[in-house]
């Protein structure tokens, strides 16, 4: 009997010369058939089998014959890993809003989605996932940013109209740090990470704490929900009467308990029935149900800000209608995020949300301990979905991580590098890393990390921009692709589109431009400061001059002031004061800053901090 991990299976994509194996007897021989070809290999003494094989054509499906294993509708095309946190594993049903007129049935895109989870003891030999096809059924439950990577590679010359097919193996996982893709032999030098995975790695320890928390955990909200008199009171009927209920604005969340649910209700007036409704109440960030009339439309079960749902058609109708909200928290106040959209849009107009509601507590709760998160902790993602899926043959890997690394930056760097260089030890010596720069955000409460408003983001970026001394790497910029309220984005199509630049011209040889202005040096001289760039034709700045902070130092102080620059063809000219000291200059040095260079081809510039060189006057 032919044991096969589950990325060979129906469905899949693999490369013209592609490794394959899998498990049978000890030294048992194993016939393998594919496309006309045949060869027989042989299990060595664990009844570990490995062969490549090899087409010089395009397309499918084909059968590909393994011992006694069947498996059918198999591509050959072009593969590629794709890993991260949560960004990358954003479906893009989470996006479908916003970009729903990018979003295309592809039967050329085939996806595999390892279904996450964590082993911190050693490493598994198989993960849970199929692949699944870019149809119309399948798209909301793709991930987003390797859906648009793939088809913003099919617009290169390499694919254009070849229906080549498309494989994305896909490995992500919200919340985990990068010392969590690498294995225990690997972080064991890191003395800081490796006892927060020995704090973890007994066999079992994290299951039945999870197990316990989680039990406790669906109890509080059985208890909530049996003490909620909105619920018993079915305070969503349209029919309810809300008279006595008091007034505040949706963004005022002062005085409310931290622990238990509490309920809005609004009721809005419509002239006449309205076609294609849609409610986007973007900025909720506890658990959530959201009424229309009385019918729910909208149940969010995780804490995040994206709210939003197709109205069903003839729910809202000509008159009077209801809106009614229950939000439930645990440890964090019940509020919406400023800056979001609270309204129901229709062809013709709108209803703003954003006002005054009616409110009451539906119950208040003790508070209940969250549940221990260990995503960030060290080789836990990388045994359960990385190490069984190693050696599958791939063009590259995309990569969206490092939010969970912000708390400690300084780290970041060395640990990429190492991850890089662990992942090409089995993908292959030289493959192309195409990673993601994080993007624009700012905690919109102004809880900052160690208190600075804006250190650590950009303390994260600059690590990465480091990343690019990894030999052929590429960043991807995407400082202009989020939302200073929102960790998680919708919009997924830019960064999908950037890493997929890179990617065309590394992979596929095509002649194009894929990086924004790169900060190569920085010269002062007489008082006058010179910032070079790559990549920077037709260098601009949006919405304002560019803004730079120049460090200073006098009598061994060091201070820092904000200057602006001047563009000048593809430098930036700064005119210091008189008789000063430069040491360092930073350009977006914000977790959210607010203005951004693009050269020509509409691509943004990396934010930067770099040591000055001072020249003399007479260099």
């Amino acid at each position: 009997m032919i044991k096969l991990t589950k990325i060979f299976s129906n469905n899949m994509v693999i490369n013209k010369n592609a490794k394959v194996w899998g498990w049978g007897e000890p030294h048992e021989e194993i016939r393998i058939l594919f496309k006309g070809y045949e060869e027989n290999v042989r299990a060595d003494e664990n009844g570990r089998f490995e062969t490549t094989l090899k087409t010089d054509e395009y397309g499918g499906p084909y059968n590909l014959i393994i011992g006694d294993v069947t498996i059918t509708d198999v591509y050959v095309g072009h593969v590629w890993l794709c890993g991260g946190q949560s960004n990358i594993e954003a479906p893009i049903l989470h996006s479908r809003m916003q970009l729903n007129e990018y979003i295309k049935e592809d039967l050329n895109i085939h996806a595999f989605q390892v279904e996450k989870g964590m082993k911190f003891d050693s490493p598994a030999d198989d993960v849970t996932g199929d692949w699944k096809t870019a149809t119309t059924e399948n798209l909301d439950y793709m991930y987003a940013v390797p859906y648009f990577f793939a088809r913003e590679l099919q617009q290169s010359e390499f694919f254009l109209n070849k229906n080549i097919p498309i494989g994305l193996l896909s490995v992500p996982a919200g919340g985990t740090s990068i010392e969590g893709w690498l294995p225990e032999e690997l972080v064991e030098p890191f003395p800081y990470y490796y006892n927060k995975l020995l704090e973890v790695k007994e066999p079992g320890f994290v299951d039945n704490i999870l197990k316990e928390n989680e039990k406790r955990t669906q109890d509080w909200k059985n208890e909530l929900a049996s003490k909620d008199i909105g619920l018993a009171e079915k305070w969503y009927d349209n029919d309810y009467d809300d008279s006595e209920w008091e007034a505040r604005l949706l963004l005022d969340s002062s005085n409310l308990s931290a622990h238990g649910s509490f309920w809005l209700r609004k009721t809005f007036s419509l002239s006449e029935d309205i076609s294609n409704p849609v409610l986007l109440f973007t900025g909720a960030v506890n658990v959530v149900k959201v009424y229309i009339n009385g019918h729910e439309v909208i149940t969010m079960g995780y804490n995040q800000s994206h709210c939003d749902s197709f109205i069903p058609d003839g729910l809202l109708k000509k008159g009077e209608n209801t809106i009614t909200v229950r939000m439930e928290g645990n440890s964090s106040n019940h509020r919406f995020t400023p800056g979001k959209k609270y309204m129901i849009q229709f062809d013709g107009g709108q209803v703003d949300l954003s006002s005054r509601w009616k409110w009451r507590s539906g119950g208040i709760m003790p508070y209940c301990e969250p549940v221990p998160w260990y995503y960030d902790r060290p080789t836990g993602v990388y045994n359960h979905l990385m190490a069984p899926v190693l050696g599958y043959t791939v063009d590259g890997l995309i990569w969206y991580q490092g939010e969970s690394n912000t708390g400690k930056p300084d780290d970041y760097k060395e640990l990429f590098t190492v991850f890089t260089n662990h992942m090409r030890e089995h993908f292959g010596e030289n493959i192309p890393i195409i990673f993601t720069q994080l993007t624009n955000y700012v905690d919109p409460t102004g809880s900052f990390q160690d208190n600075i408003p804006g250190g650590n983001w950009a303390e994260l970026r600059e690590q990465q921009r480091k990343c690019l001394e990894i030999p052929n790497s590429a960043m991807a910029v995407t400082i202009d692709c989020g939302e200073w309220n929102d960790l998680h984005p919708y919009d997924k199509k830019t960064v999908g589109d950037r890493l997929a630049l890179h990617a065309r011209k590394m992979v596929y040889g095509e002649d194009i431009v894929s990086d924004g202005p790169m900060v190569t040096k920085v010269m002062c001289k007489d008082n006058v400061l010179t910032i070079f760039f790559n990549h920077a034709v037709g260098l601009w700045a949006k919405d304002s001059h560019p803004l730079f902070d120049i460090c200073f130092e006098e009598n061994n102080i060091c201070y820092t002031r904000r200057l602006y620059g001047k563009i000048h063809g593809e430098t930036i000219i700064i005119t210091l004061p008189e008789n000063s000291a430069p040491k360092k200059v930073s350009f977006g040095w914000l977790d959210c800053p607010a203005i951004t260079l693009y050269n020509a081809h509409m691509l943004p510039a990396s934010p930067f901090e770099i040591d000055i060189s001072i020249q003399s006057s007479r260099d």
